[in-house]
């Protein structure tokens, strides 16, 4: 450790003033309003509506943490930075403005009671009911997990060939982001995307003739058969009896020989840092779900019927959980 525990701890308990200071500035579009020149920290607030003083104040703690750099005409980019931008190809813009969006921040304040209690401030049923009646922080949400999925999916092409699939079911796929790059990749196949009615109404877009959407509740109404199921990041959103219970669904229609690929942040074995363990804890506050070791996954997929047969890694902080059919009695 470079800095000295007391230290170590302080940065630690104020860690939460940067986090939010990203949040802002996602916000206010400034990594959009700075260009390749830089810019005063009054010229950017003359750009996105902020107060001057306080934006400087903002973007000087940022840039002492590497986002943004501070020089002698002002701001500039940095490749951290640049992330914000709404065109950077793994744009998290969107993403760092759903995590401060009210709904979400103010649940995570709650953590507190809900280590006291471990019921969730906001459990996923409540959350996707919200988003139904707040149409354009859905819609952001939707921004966010696409933006977030732009360094996962590439690593999770890569690491799985989807080329022996002629029906690939994406389960709770959002806008269809994954399914639509595995059909780029695999031009032979065709996929399904289901989702809940309110997003399916958002993504009509992404069908194609070899792309076709089903609205629909996966714990009320049946689900398309296909020779693969994909979920990504889904299953961490519910608590254990949820998840099997969509687990079983999958298993309920799945043809003997289809396979169940669950994408997923594994929880490591081992103690050190992992991110998956800090989004372990956003799901305890937030949706009541839970990120999963291979072994925790490994016992939920048996539940439902399902058998893994192996856990691949991607270059990404997320695995491949590739699972069959177990033979039915």
């Amino acid at each position: 450790m470079d800095r000295q525990p007391i230290q170590f701890v302080r940065d630690l308990i104020n860690s939460h003033a940067l986090a939010r200071c990203l949040h802002v500035v996602a916000e206010l579009g400034v990594a959009d309003a700075l260009e390749d020149e830089p810019a005063t920290a009054a010229q950017l607030a003359g750009r996105t509506g902020a107060n001057a003083d306080a934006l400087n104040r903002i973007l000087r703690l940022l840039a002492a943490h590497d986002v943004f750099a501070l020089g002698p005409r002002g701001y500039a980019h940095t490749e951290a930075s640049r992330l914000l931008r709404s065109d950077h190809p793994q744009s998290l813009r969107s993403f760092g403005r759903m995590i401060g969006m009210p709904v979400i921040w103010n649940a995570f304040t709650k953590l507190g009671d809900v280590a006291r209690s471990g019921v969730p401030a906001l459990e996923w049923a409540g959350l996707v009911e919200y988003f139904s009646r707040h149409p354009e922080e859905a819609s952001l949400f939707n921004q966010a997990m696409v933006g977030k999925s732009g360094a996962i999916i590439p690593a999770v092409l890569d690491a799985y060939d989807f080329g022996r699939f002629a029906t690939i079911a994406d389960i709770g796929g959002g806008h269809g982001h994954l399914l639509r790059a595995i059909l780029q990749r695999i031009p032979t196949a065709s996929g399904v995307l289901f989702e809940l009615p309110h997003v399916i109404a958002d993504a009509s877009g992404a069908s194609t003739d070899r792309l076709r959407l089903a609205a629909g509740d996966f714990f009320t109404d049946p689900l398309p058969v296909a020779d693969a199921y994909v979920l990504m990041e889904v299953i961490h959103d519910w608590a254990d009896e949820k998840a099997i219970d969509i687990l079983t669904a999958v298993r309920r229609v799945a043809p003997s020989h289809a396979r169940v690929l669950l994408i997923e942040s594994l929880v490591t074995e081992s103690p050190g840092a992992h991110f998956s363990k800090t989004l372990d804890v956003l799901m305890l506050a937030i949706t009541g779900g839970r990120e999963r070791t291979a072994s925790e996954f490994e016992t939920l997929l048996s539940a439902a019927g399902l058998r893994v047969e192996r856990v691949i890694p991607t270059r990404s902080q997320h695995s491949l959980v590739d699972a069959v059919v177990e033979r039915r009695a």
